[in-house]
């Protein structure tokens, strides 16, 4: 278990968002991370209308329900986990705490607004 704690993040040369997670966190989790978050691209407000979908979705439903991206399905499982699925073979399915999960969001939201980036 990670804990909650801070994600930072990266744009490399050919401007993707590149993901670094908290110490100690597996480099599938990191690679989940990074191609869920794709279709974001720079945009902050992306990010932010993709967390706010997935937590009003959260007060509708509770759980069992699925928010995905072009590369990958975030499915809340229950109330503490969120399993994450990949589309394309790019990593192995996993589950992270919804914690652990709103907190990468957050930090990727705070990162993309504190550079501007466009």
């Amino acid at each position: 278990m990670m804990g909650i704690q801070a994600w930072s993040f990266a744009v490399d040369e050919d401007d993707f968002v590149i993901a670094e997670g908290p110490t100690g966190t597996d480099d599938n989790i990191r690679l989940t991370i990074e191609t869920l978050i794709i279709p974001f691209g720079t945009r902050a407000a992306s990010a932010e209308t993709y967390l706010r979908e997935w937590r009003r979705m959260s007060r509708e439903f509770e759980h069992e329900y699925t928010l995905g991206t072009s590369g990958a399905s975030a499915k809340r499982i229950d109330a503490s986990r969120v399993e994450i699925g990949d589309m394309y073979g790019q990593f192995e399915t996993c589950t992270m705490s919804v914690d652990d999960f709103e907190r990468a969001l957050e930090c990727l939201i705070q990162f993309l607004s504190a550079h501007a980036i466009k």
